[in-house]
């Protein structure tokens, strides 16, 4: 008798993680009960995510952080009684006259490093029931079995081009195992990544609003989010129809939408970071070369002997190879083709970034838009735009990956 194992299709899950999500807290409020560093720490955050922030304190002891916070109008204290009898009754009557503001409850003054005022172990049970109650999910500290939800160990990053927060941030979490080593990681990944990461996204953000506001990407009256992001999220190399002359506004907005998706994936973070508005007006136009009696055909030219120094009459179009992939070892001819002549740089896909990073900030660079169902048409594309530049007397590099 022979026994047939077969492997799980899916992934099985072994619980033990948590469920890392990211709200939008827009008009909506957190209450804070604690007047420490950590209510400080809880505070910012949310102040962060714009949400209004009402902080629940005895007075005695509000940290500076919090006292000028609310100096400024940043947030909003309440009292509570000083001798905690009657606390949960004060927030209770908050929740009750909030009804449906209120998103998060962080009670801080939980902490078992805090000295005199630490809050009972049956008070912090009677906040958790009264939050049940009203249905608000709530966060005791140094008491995991009263959380609903977590905090993660965070970082925002900066846009490097404007030195301003970008939309960029990560969490990491080591589901109550180690706040201090969460830490570490957090710090280590932050490290790892390139400074214009921050701004590459913001860069991203520009280019999707753009194409909603011109209506690439949703359907008309489409106002469900849900939709655009499944449209972005799906794997850029699903196959999509080739371009055509002959496409309708719902063909076009679809394969906009994945050009969107082609470069969040493919372009470095630099060259994204790098990304002015009329880039993105480029990216999204697609309307290069079509209808030109100039696409007909390809220009080709053959020269024994490269002549890059002499400026042309007319404009040239150079086919060079990357290499084996590092910079250093680039052929001298397309070294200068890149870094001294190239008006336009037509590139594969997988042209290695560092290589294309070689070209100056001002020369314009275009990848192809290469995926499974369009490799004819991505490529039908870069020669066109490779012989109408040449109509107009530019210098065009076509740089591959041979």
């Amino acid at each position: 008798m022979t026994t047939t194992t077969t492997a799980e299709p899916f992934p099985q899950p072994v619980g033990g993680a948590s469920l890392l999500l990211s709200f939008r807290l827009e008009k909506k409020t957190t209450v804070i009960v604690g007047s420490g560093a950590l209510a400080a720490k809880r505070a910012f955050a949310a102040l962060e995510a714009d949400s209004s922030v009402v902080v629940f304190s005895k007075g005695d002891g509000l940290c500076d952080e919090l006292r000028w916070r609310a100096g400024h109008g940043q947030l909003t204290l309440e009292p509570l009684d000083p001798t905690e009898e009657k606390d949960e009754d004060i927030l209770e009557s908050y929740l009750e006259s909030s009804m449906g503001s209120v998103s998060f409850v962080c009670v801080t003054d939980t902490l078992s490093t805090l000295p005199e005022g630490k809050r009972s172990l049956e008070s912090a049970n009677r906040i958790h029931r009264i939050c049940r109650k009203y249905r608000v999910p709530v966060n005791v500290s140094d008491l995991p079995h009263l959380c609903d939800f977590s905090f993660t160990s965070t970082h925002r990053f900066i846009d490097t081009t404007t030195n301003t927060p970008s939309p960029l941030q990560i969490g990491i979490t080591a589901n109550g195992q180690g706040c201090r080593i969460s830490g570490r990681i957090r710090r280590d990944i932050v490290a790892a990544l390139p400074k214009e990461v921050g701004a590459a996204v913001s860069a991203i953000g520009r280019l999707r609003r753009k194409a909603k506001e011109e209506g690439f990407g949703c359907e008309e009256g489409d106002g469900d989010a849900g939709r655009e992001e499944a449209v972005e999220d799906a794997s850029p190399n699903l196959p999509v129809p080739q371009r055509s002359v002959a496409e309708s506004d719902g063909e076009v907005a679809k394969r906009r939408m994945r050009w969107v998706s082609q470069i969040s994936e493919y372009w470095s973070y630099s060259r994204l970071a790098r990304m002015k508005g009329e880039d993105t007006d480029d990216l999204l136009s697609g309307d290069l070369g079509l209808g030109s009696s100039s696409t007909k055909s390809l220009l080709w030219t053959s020269q024994h002997q490269l002549n890059l120094e002499t400026p042309p009459h007319r404009g040239r179009i150079f086919l060079v190879g990357s290499g084996p992939g590092h910079p250093s070892l680039l052929t001298i001819a397309t070294r200068d083709a890149l870094t001294k002549y190239a008006d336009l740089v037509l590139s594969d896909k997988l042209v290695p970034a560092a290589v294309l990073e070689m070209v100056p900030s001002h020369v314009r660079i275009q990848i192809a838009r290469k995926f499974p169902g369009n490799a004819d048409g991505a490529q039908a594309e870069l020669q066109e735009a490779a012989v109408e530049a040449a109509s107009r007397g530019l210098t065009v590099v076509r740089v591959s990956i041979y």
